[in-house]
């Protein structure tokens, strides 16, 4: 009865030695996460023309005059610049106003011109 019971004790002293140490190794190796597009947030502002939609409607196409954006993610990271005569491509999900000339929106997603 005295060797069953110290085998017991070592068999559990063992497992609670290895399990943390294998758990430790699980995390340690485990892929950084990455953040995806749909967290970031995209100010734009400027003149335009208005070119129509494409994509069934997914994307609207414009035409920059002088069009200024600003971007930041959710880690902070920050994207501005200006665009002057150039055709642009917006998500038709954006928010805010959308004339023929005139375009002040904001979406979610990294503007990429």
């Amino acid at each position: 009865m005295k060797n069953k019971l110290i085998g017991i004790v070592i068999c559990v002293m063992m497992l609670v030695t290895i399990l943390p140490v294998t758990a430790l190794a699980t995390t340690i190796v485990s892929e950084p996460q990455t953040t995806p597009e749909v967290l970031g947030r995209t100010n734009v502002m400027g003149f335009v023309l208005y070119k129509g939609t494409s994509d069934f409607g997914k994307t609207i196409n414009l035409f920059a005059i002088k069009l200024r954006y600003s971007t930041i993610s959710i880690t902070g990271e920050r994207s501005m610049g200006v665009i002057i005569m150039e055709p642009i491509d917006i998500p038709s999900s954006a928010i805010g106003y959308l004339g023929h000339m005139f375009i002040f929106v904001t979406f979610h997603g990294w503007f990429e011109p």
